[in-house]
């Protein structure tokens, strides 16, 4: 592939968390219509304890540029479906709780308790009306439920769960084949 693939992109690139959940926010030429000789670059934005962090990459060829998003693409979606799930401890109106996205099942809002754990909410991706995060601790969720919107205090900045969910639901849509 292409020249200028230094330490610090090799570095990144094998990071154990980029790997899993990156999005591919740009690949192509800087210009509307690309020209011969134009610079081919990909983007990439990861959440990250610090927010989100955004890296472009250059290559030398189209096939290069090709060969580079669909292996990212694709390498996001078969992580997905090999870590299944993802835990995070947080609060939910001050009760310490542990939140579950599971690939296949959605998400499980449980409280430890002598001889095991309690499920509070479980449900099903579909049934997600609506999320967002404030971008510095807090995660909302919306499920159409009684209970209304969570507000999930994630202790430190909700972007990494927020990227985790959308490979999550973009492996899962490539896998019913809704995405070429």
């Amino acid at each position: 592939m292409g020249k200028g693939w230094g330490g610090a992109a090799a570095a990144l690139l094998t990071s154990p968390f980029f790997c899993f959940a990156p999005r591919l926010v740009h690949s192509g030429s800087g210009h509307r219509s690309p020209t011969l000789g134009s610079e081919l670059t990909f983007a990439t934005r990861t959440g990250s304890r610090q927010g989100v962090e955004m890296h472009v990459f250059r290559v030398e060829t189209h096939r290069d540029l090709s060969c580079w998003t669909r292996v990212l693409v694709q390498g996001c979606h078969a992580a997905a479906e090999l870590i299944k799930e993802v835990t995070v401890g947080c609060t939910l109106a001050g009760q310490g709780v542990q939140l579950c996205l599971h690939y296949e099942d959605g998400f499980t809002i449980s409280r430890e308790e002598p001889g095991g754990s309690a499920i509070l909410f479980r449900y099903p991706y579909e049934r997600l009306k609506m999320s967002a995060d404030d971008g510095i601790r807090t995660l909302y969720l919306d499920f159409g439920g009684p209970e209304g919107e969570l507000a999930l205090d994630l202790h430190s900045c909700p972007k990494p769960i927020v990227f985790v969910l959308h490979t999550f639901l973009s492996a899962k849509v490539t896998r019913m084949g809704l995405l070429a």
